[in-house]
């Protein structure tokens, strides 16, 4: 796979040297109509736009298209969780591609708290009707059991304010209780006594969430060099972010094979950029161009559009946890 020192950093386009150029060779390769229809063709040249020289001090996104490989069921090293995908080592980078750094860049985080409610009294018949289901005896008997610990338990409680307890578990408002403690009707109580059962409020954490990233380009080839790149990046992503089917491993149709992955990274120069965010592997799962990026249809004398629009949404494949930071991907700048 070429690197960053192979690229010609005081790249001046001549006509003659670059149709014979390695990158030129292989790039053509790509837009072939023979090129195989159950893989993406390969290229060992990186694809890059604009296609100018690129300095020490410059910064872009670089992007590796690499083949998915499924993380399986397999148990992780340390813990009883399952592996996951960026735990996989990458290799056997299909492409890269290196773009400006795209127009807006953020990057956001997120964490999936909600709010949990739980009752006295639901959480007093909850304990209540454990204690009853272990006893012998009929359903019936089991929540009439039930019950009267709820009863006994609330008279127990309520010895300074007998009035309120007695309105509670007597008459028809005791069989009330019942629907109010389940949530069918919590309004019955307040129209009763006036009071509101305290629901024990509790912002709690429920799970982890992903992160999505959005990029637009505004791209304008300013010689035939530079509209063969984008042509060829265009297609090379929009093969990657595609599902393939035939696969020869099983019986062709009964499957399809998960498109390619990419793995993100700003880079200034050589090196990861010291300050932007990391990026955890990535799905490709929107991809637009506008062919008119003027507002106009227009066009070289060859069909290259004079202007175009590229917007690309990724999804990182797992989540985010504190540890990763503490991983050499996450980079010296502001991590995930």
């Amino acid at each position: 796979m070429a690197t960053l020192d192979s690229i010609p950093f005081n790249f001046k386009e001549t006509p003659k040297r670059d149709r014979k150029s390695e990158a030129y060779v292989e790039n053509r390769k790509l837009g072939r109509k023979n090129a195989s229809v159950t893989e993406t063709p390969e290229s060992s040249a990186p694809l890059r736009y604009p296609y100018t020289k690129i300095d020490e001090h410059d910064d872009y996104l670089r992007l590796e298209v690499v083949k998915f490989t499924p993380p399986g069921l397999q148990k992780a090293e340390d813990s009883l969780r399952l592996r996951t995908s960026d735990e996989i080592a990458k290799k056997d980078i299909k492409h890269t591609i290196m773009l400006p750094v795209p127009q807006g860049v953020l990057d956001g985080r997120s964490a999936d708290w909600n709010m949990s409610e739980l009752g006295p009294i639901a959480a007093l018949t909850a304990s209540a009707v454990g204690a009853g289901l272990r006893q012998e005896g009929s359903l019936a008997s089991m929540a009439g059991a039930s019950f009267t610990d709820v009863v006994n338990t609330l008279q127990d409680l309520g010895k300074a304010d007998r009035g309120t307890v007695g309105n509670l578990i007597t008459g028809q408002v005791a069989s009330m209780v019942a629907s109010a403690v389940t949530g069918e009707n919590v309004d019955i109580v307040a129209r009763e006594t006036g009071l509101r059962i305290n629901k024990n409020q509790q912002l709690l954490f429920s799970g982890v969430t992903g992160r999505d990233f959005n990029f637009g380009w505004d791209i304008v080839p300013r010689s035939r060099k530079e509209a063969q790149q984008t042509k060829v990046i265009l297609r090379v992503l929009k093969q990657a972010m595609s599902a393939q089917r035939g696969g020869t491993k099983t019986v062709k149709g009964l499957f399809i094979q998960s498109p390619d992955i990419f793995y993100l990274t700003y880079m200034k120069g050589k090196e990861q950029h010291p300050f932007l965010n990391a990026f955890k592997p990535c799905a490709l799962t929107n991809m637009a161009v506008n062919y008119t990026g003027s507002g106009t249809y227009a066009t070289y004398h060859d069909g290259n559009p004079v202007h175009l629009n590229l917007s690309l949404s990724f999804r990182e494949l797992t989540p985010v946890f504190r540890e990763d930071y503490f991983k050499e991907e996450s980079g010296d700048g502001v991590g995930y």
